[in-house]
């Protein structure tokens, strides 16, 4: 029985160069490490609202948002691309907040005049929150002009409380306490007046009072005349 044979040698091999290591993915300049998304966001319209209720839209820049929030230009746009883009986030934010208070649980069953007559806890909230008010005031200035980006805003805002109050007042009319011959459009109309009125009133002028008191005076006037 003959010897296995020896096993042929493989030609040898040129080494594999050494594969370098992938570098670490890096954020963006400008991108907060380590921040919560939605906090940081809360943060960014809580500033910008600051900032333009100081400034107003126009005179604010980008920029000075960014820096007052303690980033980058481009961490800001991380958030939000654009300034309409950011204010419209601001007044969305700020329309949540006086939504919220008008919703709350207390006054949620409340028809027709009741219901009215709620909104004054609205208008002493607003008075604790200047900041608030100051932003809606001075945006409000801005965006009569049609060729605002918060035109559309305003409009819209306007609208939706109108709405409320016809809501209000069919309710009273439901219930039997509407007079037939009742302005509903004129009582809506300055109600919503009156509480946009007496925001201006309050902030230029620093003797002013309680703003809830006058709008309770207008809406039991109305409720005097047209009540039942």
């Amino acid at each position: 029985m003959s010897a296995p044979s020896a096993p042929e040698s493989q030609p040898a091999q040129d080494p594999q160069p050494a594969q370098d290591p992938q570098p670490a993915r890096r954020r963006g300049s400008g991108r907060p490490k380590g921040a919560d998304s939605a906090a940081r966001r809360e943060e960014i319209l809580a500033t910008a609202a600051q900032v333009f209720s100081e400034d107003g839209f126009r005179a604010t820049s980008m920029s000075t948002i960014a820096r007052a929030c303690g980033l980058s230009q481009t961490g800001l746009i991380h958030y939000f691309p654009t300034k309409d883009v950011l204010l419209d986030a601001v007044m969305a934010r700020r329309d949540q907040i006086d939504q919220a208070v008008a919703l709350a649980p207390a006054d949620r069953e409340l028809r027709g005049w009741d219901r009215l007559a709620a909104n004054a806890a609205l208008v002493r909230h607003n008075q604790g929150q200047p900041g608030i008010v100051r932003l809606f005031t001075t945006m409000a200035g801005e965006a009569v002009d049609r060729t605002h980006p918060a035109n559309s805003w305003l409009v819209a805002h306007h609208r939706d409380a109108a709405a409320k109050f016809r809501e209000a007042f069919a309710e009273a009319d439901d219930d039997g306490h509407l007079a037939p011959d009742a302005p509903v459009e004129a009582m809506t109309r300055l109600l919503i007046a009156a509480m946009d009125g007496l925001q201006l009133q309050w902030l230029s002028d620093p003797e002013y009072g309680e703003m809830a008191p006058d709008y309770e005076v207008l809406l039991q006037t109305f409720r005097e005349r047209w009540g039942r």
